[in-house]
């Protein structure tokens, strides 16, 4: 049976793929906070017809460049506003990005190589979850893999390669910002470095990629900063990649062990035995890197670069190193290319496994981190010159689901300092605030609070007699007058 599914690789590697990236996405809540996100935004794309300025609430949002917001709206547009369309983009690229590297693997190592490659990076932990969240990582991991990989191959090939790895860079910029550019053509400058290669630094074609590449990115990047000048400025370059990388967004994420535990949670259940038989092959004196092939040389020294600069960026998140994972799907089959039956074995009994999760543990644990009950209760309410508002935790995913205005409240004397417009965090605080004072004497007033919410206001605000509560399914209720 396996060699009739390795006859025809590219299909059987789809199909499963597909199949476990699909799996249950219809019965998986869209999240806060960054999947809700993505989410929304790419819902007002679709109904204001912007398709160029990505917005949130309204307000024009600069968290993140706009090709997977295409993608995304691209989906909703086609399947209208549901999980399984908000997770079909993911799943896509996720298993193109299998396909890619089984391909690349297969290039240049052997068939052998490049089906165990697919086969180990299509069942990490990490590519699995990835593959099913509404988030721009599987379409930024295949650009980036592209890069690196068109280098080689114009390395090693033909140098036209080399355009198309300036093709993929600039693609991976217009989904995630400068890093689509600056890892891969780091991990490459090093690894000619490396290889004391510095006449073929001439011949990468510099200037002409480089004009490509502007062409592909700057497009959208010179018209955002044409329609939004300074405000594009400030928020994208300002905020969300020089902030991001100098002031820590999530400061009890920084350890010095955050990666380790990335990598062995992210590539598990694979990056619990490569220690192991990297150990084996140490003793046994088979390890050179100064030996080794060209690519194996080149992967190395690009998931070094990846690791390393996120090592120092000050923000941590459990994503960022995921493209990383090219090299050591690939790296991992070149070392275990000699048991690719177990390989193939432990893949079916893990695409069996997530399969059987996504059915049963995940629905659970994806709607209690989010707002869709809440939302979808205030969907089929009658809410008009109502005004409706989070007492706790905003939610933005009750905002995607019930399609209304939600405002977060706050104290007056606050929200003035919580409001972005300058080099800070606030400048995520994107949604319509409203004063808990103006709360309290509007008598159309929808108020959205936990179930186990004792904050004085809502004491104060329950002590009018002529207020009733609605239970909703989950941690909130419903206060109304």
């Amino acid at each position: 049976m396996i060699k009739n599914l390795r006859s025809h690789p590219y299909w059987t590697l789809f199909l499963f793929t597909m199949i476990i990236y699909l799996m249950g996405n219809q019965f998986l809540a869209v999240t806060d906070t960054a999947e809700s996100n993505y989410a929304l935004t790419a819902k007002e794309m679709v109904l204001s017809g912007d398709w160029i300025s990505p917005q949130i609430y309204g307000r024009y949002w600069y968290d993140k460049p706009i090709f997977y917001y295409w993608e995304l709206a691209l989906s909703f547009a086609l399947f209208g506003f549901n999980e399984m369309a908000a997770r079909l983009p993911a799943a896509i690229l996720g298993s193109a990005s299998v396909l890619f590297t089984y391909w690349f693997g297969r290039r240049t190592y052997g068939e052998k190589v490049g089906w165990l490659s697919a086969i180990i990076l299509g069942t990490s932990v990490e590519c699995w979850v990835l593959s099913k969240a509404v988030i721009t990582d599987s379409t930024l991991f295949l650009f980036m893999s592209g890069a690196v990989a068109f280098f080689y191959l114009g390395y090693t090939e033909n140098r036209k390669y080399y355009y198309l790895c300036y093709v993929f860079a600039a693609l991976a910029t217009l989904t995630k910002g400068p890093i689509g550019l600056l890892l891969p053509g780091l991990g490459c400058f090093l690894f000619l470095i490396y290889k004391k290669d510095f006449r073929e630094m001439a011949h990468v074609h510099l200037l002409s990629g480089l004009a490509l590449f502007t062409v592909i990115a700057g497009a959208w990047y010179g018209t955002m900063c044409y329609l939004h000048g300074s405000d594009f400025l400030l928020n994208f370059i300002g905020v969300h990649n020089f902030l991001r990388a100098t002031v820590s967004e999530h400061p009890s994420h920084n350890k010095w062990y955050f990666y380790i535990i990335i990598y062995f949670a992210g590539f598990a259940p694979w990056s619990f035995f490569v220690p192991w038989s990297l150990y084996r092959r140490w003793k046994e004196k088979k390890l050179d890197l100064r030996s080794a092939r060209d690519a194996t040389q080149l992967l190395l020294i690009y998931a070094f670069v990846v690791f390393i600069f996120f090592e120092f960026v000050a923000t941590k998140y459990t994503t960022y190193t995921f493209p990383a994972l090219f090299s050591l799907s690939i790296l991992t089959g070149v070392l275990y290319k000699d048991i690719s039956f177990r390989i193939e074995k432990a893949g079916l009994a893990l695409g069996v496994l997530y399969s059987v999760l996504a059915l049963t543990v995940a629905p659970s644990i994806m709607l209690n981190h989010s707002g869709k009950e809440v939302g979808e209760a205030l969907a089929h309410m009658d809410t008009e010159g109502k005004t409706i508002a989070f007492l706790d935790t905003y939610r933005t995913s009750a905002v995607f689901y019930s399609g209304k205005t939600i405002y977060r409240a706050e104290e007056g004397d606050k929200i003035e300092s919580m409001e972005p417009g300058t080099l800070s965090w606030n400048a995520k605080n994107v949604m319509p605030f409203i004063a808990e004072e103006k709360l309290a004497n509007d008598p159309n007033a929808i108020l959205i609070a936990k179930d186990n919410d004792r904050s004085p206001f809502l004491i104060a605000y329950n002590e009018n007699l002529d207020s009733y509560r609605i239970n909703v399914s989950g941690e909130y209720s419903l206060w109304l007058r």
